[in-house]
Parts: structure tokens; sequence; C-alpha cells
């Protein structure tokens, strides 16, 4: 319609209309003010989208919940106060859209007739300043877009983003990033329930690690994390370090290399991770584990120079099993830089041979060969240390048969011969010699009074237990882990299953599951044993049971 068909009247036989949205868009307009609505008085909607406009005079709209002016030529944000005061001429304005303009200017004073907004679309504009607090007068501001500003000498001052209601912010300015924020650290301070950040074409490779971290770290709040284009070439968790609550990372179209360990993994809430377009030639199952793979419902990392490599092979092999609606841009999307030999082939056609990515070596086809017969010689050196006396004893008794032929009837030295540990010897000298050898008129064979000095101590050992006509086994956890005491033992057992030698066991404590052998273990539980006590009753139980084992009772 043009500039000159807009005026007070234009609109007058609408005065009883109930209109609610107005559409003026693709008119021609240069220049705009909302008198000439004065007469819609409910207008809740006004669209000035694809004009010419360069300025915007507000009167009052109490009614008005959105204005939409993008598309024009507008020079700055319009004046929404009523003259200096607070006063707004839209009191209940909630939606500001000034997207593709030549808007150059945000001060302190921009938004502070705007109590009511909760969201400013700001994106395609011309930029140069974002002053500190300049949110401060919008209480319910909960979205700020301010992408694809190509305005140059941008500066970023601390706090400017500040506000305790914010939870979408999107940024877009050309130039570095060191020129651009004035306060790295202090950039993205003071945004409580910011949970969506997305920033663009903010060229940030001459940041450091450190850089990088103090500009994220106080975003702890996060659950939308996009920096696509911002030419990062620092590690990863510079950028995602601190941020528990993410479940979407889109950082596609930067320099990253590699991927450090332990950043993705199941604790992550990530769901949806965008890692296409940088420079990772190495993925490492540790950096990228399956279950973490597993539980992502969008995952690219197409576009990136893979190396080819063994390495590789895991990623390779799960790419080809995964749910591919999951993955984008495969199978196109992902292919070999080097070697040679697979290089511009698509990821999928790449297979390696078992030998190919795990060849021997010379160590290795050691192990194959001598490892067998090492861990052979091993186990047979282990059972016969283990079984060391019942092998000796064998030998022994195999030596013994053929030097002695048995002759009939009785040739006993001794009623019986006593094995016992050291550690209980006293128990032997006070209790059981002067019970046996001093009232019943018996003789012990005790190795410390009857062996003779010289001899070999096994054969004295088998010997005379041949010459006597029981054997007493005094057992105790000593006994249990004395070599020679086992020994004597298996002698015995020989003897009780062969000669029908009667075998008496006492048992002087409980014996420790630790200590008990086999050869102890079928003893005590193929033959009865007596157990010594202090008790009175037991102590005379213990006699008589001791008197009828070695036959006293027959000739008491």
């Amino acid at each position: 319609m043009g500039r000159d068909a807009i005026n007070e009247e234009t609109f007058s036989l609408l005065n009883k209309t109930p209109a609610l949205r107005l559409y003026l868009e693709h008119n021609g307009l240069d220049q705009f003010t909302t008198s000439t609505l004065s007469c819609l008085n409910g207008l809740k909607w006004l669209v000035l989208d694809y004009n010419y406009i360069t300025d915007v005079k507000l009167t009052t709209m109490d009614s008005l919940e959105t204005l939409r002016v993008t598309h024009n030529r507008l020079n700055n944000i319009p004046d929404f106060c009523v003259g200096n005061s607070t006063e707004s001429y839209t009191k209940n304005l909630t939606l500001l859209f000034m997207n593709m303009n030549l808007i150059s200017n945000i001060d302190n004073d921009t938004f502070r007739c705007l109590s009511s907004i909760e969201k400013v679309q700001l994106a395609s504009n011309i930029i140069t300043i974002c002053p500190s607090y300049f949110l401060s007068s919008c209480p319910e501001l909960t979205y700020l877009d301010l992408s694809s500003n190509l305005g140059y000498s941008v500066k970023v001052y601390p706090y400017a983003y500040a506000s305790s209601s914010l939870k979408v912010l999107k940024i877009g300015f050309n130039g570095y990033a060191t020129d651009i924020y004035q306060s790295i650290a202090d950039t993205y301070r003071g945004l409580p329930k910011l949970v969506h950040l997305k920033l663009m074409y903010t060229n940030m490779m001459t940041m450091s690690n450190q850089n990088v971290t103090d500009l994220f770290s106080p975003l702890t709040s996060l659950k939308i994390l996009e920096c696509v284009r911002c030419q990062l070439k620092c590690k990863l968790t510079s950028v995602l370090g601190n941020k528990p609550n993410l479940t979407r990372v889109n950082l596609e179209d930067n320099y990253f290399e590699t991927i450090d360990p332990e950043i993705f993994t199941t604790k992550t809430k990530i769901t949806k991770l965008y890692l296409g377009m940088n420079k990772i030639a190495h993925v490492k199952s540790k950096a990228l584990p399956i279950s973490f793979l597993d539980q992502l419902s969008i995952f690219d990392i197409s576009e990136n120079p893979f190396i080819c490599k063994c390495k590789l092979d895991w990623f390779i092999d799960w790419l080809r099993t995964a749910n591919k609606s999951r993955i984008q841009y495969y199978p196109e999307g992902y292919t070999c830089a080097s070697p040679s030999r697979w290089a511009n082939k698509r990821l999928e056609e790449v297979h390696y041979s078992f030998l190919e990515c795990h060849p021997f070596t010379a160590p290795e086809w050691f192990g194959i060969i001598g490892g067998p017969v090492i861990i052979i010689v091993i186990i047979s050196g282990v059972l016969i240390y283990r079984n060391r006396w019942n092998i000796k004893h064998y030998v022994y008794m195999l030596r013994k048969r053929r030097e002695y032929m048995p002759l009939n009837g009785e040739n006993f030295v001794y009623d019986g011969f006593v094995a016992y540990n050291k550690s209980v010897v006293q128990w032997v000298k006070n209790v059981l010699i002067p019970l046996l050898e001093g009232e019943y008129n018996l003789n012990l064979c005790v190795h410390e009074r009857d062996f003779p000095v010289g001899g070999f101590i096994n054969d004295t050992i088998v010997q005379h237990m041949r010459e006597s006509r029981r054997i007493i086994l005094v057992l105790s956890n000593s006994f249990a882990t004395s070599d020679w005491c086992m020994f004597e033992l298996q002698v015995a057992h020989s003897m009780h299953i062969e000669d029908n030698v009667d075998v008496i066991i006492i048992l002087i404590e409980g014996i420790e599951a630790k200590n008990m052998n086999n050869s102890m273990k079928v003893f005590l539980e193929t033959t009865t044993y007596l157990e010594w006590t202090e008790d009175l009753a037991g102590h005379e139980l213990f006699i008589a049971k001791l008197k009828d084992a070695m036959g006293v009772a027959l000739n008491d």
C-alpha cells in the first residue's frame, strides 16, 4: 500500500471490530507510527515484516502482546518509554521480533520499559556493543536471540547477559573472541537458569584451554550447548566440563583433533551428540565407549579425516552394527583420509584380517610355544612340592619292602610310638609319659629320648614305628604345619592300612581349617580320636579311653 496509503483514517471503520491481529507485510512502508492504529483498541499482534521501515514511532497500545518488524531497515530499537519515565507504551508486550535489520546499538536503556517482555529476537543485525547488565530491567525475559550479527569490532562487556530469568541465549558475532569478550571469565556469569546456549561464527582459535574453561564454566545448568563454527581448537573437557545436565551437544565445524577419555560415559545425560566437520582422526574406545554410543538417539561424527588403521577397527564394526537411523550422514559422510590403501574409501568398506591387526611378536611366539611347557613344569613342580612327603614316603616304603621280609609273630620293642610336635613336648613329658609309663608300666618310644644320634631321620622314624605295637599321634596346629610330623602321619596311615597297626589319635586342640590337609582330615573322619581336656570329668573319661585303646584295661 505504501506509506501515503496508511493514515489515521485507514482503519477508522474498524473501531468497533474486535481485530486481534494486523498483518502489513510487503507494503513498501519506510516509516510507521502506531497512532494510525488508535481505533484498534483490542489489537494484540502487529506484523510489519518485509518492508523498508527505518523508524517506528510508538504510541500507547496497552493490548499489544506481539510486535514483528523483521526484514526492514531499522537503525535502532524503538523507544518504548513514554517520555523520560519508566511507563511503557506497550506495557503488555511479551514478544518482540526485529531480525534482519540494521540495528547497531544496544545500551542500558534499550529495554528499560519492557518489564513484561519474554522473548526478543535481534538476529542478523549489525550490533556492535552489549553493555553490562543491559537486560536487568526485563525480569520475565526467557529467550534472547542475537545470532548472525555481522557487525565488526563487537564489544561484549562483563555480565552483559546477566539475567535471573533467561533460559535461551543465541549469539553470533564476527571477530576474535579475545577481542570481543572484555572479560572472558565474566561473560556468562549471572545466568542461573540458562539451559540453552548457541554460539556461532565467533573465532575462538586463539583461546587457550584455560580461557575456554573460564568462559563456559559458569554455565553449570546448561542442557543444550551449541558452538558451531567457533574454530575451537582446545580440549573437549574445556568446553564440556562441569556441566552434568547436558542432553544435547553440537560442536560441528570446529578444529577438535581428539576426544578426551572419560568425558562421554553412561553417567552423562547426553542423548544427542554432533561432532561433524572437525579434525578428529582417531576414535579410541575409551573416549567413546560403546555403552555411551548405544544410549545416543542422534550421533554425528561425519566429515572427519579418519586414519583407517587397526585402532579404528572397533569403531568401524560398531558403525556397521548400530542402528543407522541414529547415525547422521552414514555411510557417505564417513570416509578414510589415510593411509593410501584406504584413502577416500568409506569406513563401511574397510576390513582387516585378525593377523593384520594382531601380528605375533617374538615374545608372543615364545609364549605360544614355550608357555604350555612352562605351565606344565610349574604345575608339576607345585604338585611335587605339595606332595613331597607323600612321594618320599611311598619311595621309602617301596625301598623298605625290598630290604625287609615280614616275620610271623610279635617282635615289638615299644608299646607305643609317640608322634608329636615340639610345641606340645611339655604335655607329652608331664601328662602322657607319666600316665602310661609311670602308672601302667608301658614302654613308649619318644624321639627326643629314644632316637639314636647320627642316623637318617626318615629311616629312624619308620624303624621305630615298626618296633612299636601302637602309634600315638598327638595332633595340634603346629603338628599340621610340620613337614616331619606330616611324614610320620603318612607312615602311620600306611602301616594302619597295610599292617593293621593300631593308630591312636589324641587331639590336643582344635585344628584350624587352613591347617587341615587331606591325610589329617581322613584320619579324623574315619578314626575315633581322643580329645584332651582339663575338665575333671572329661579328664577321667580321657584316661579311661586311653587305657582301653592301649590295652591297659585288659591287664588292669
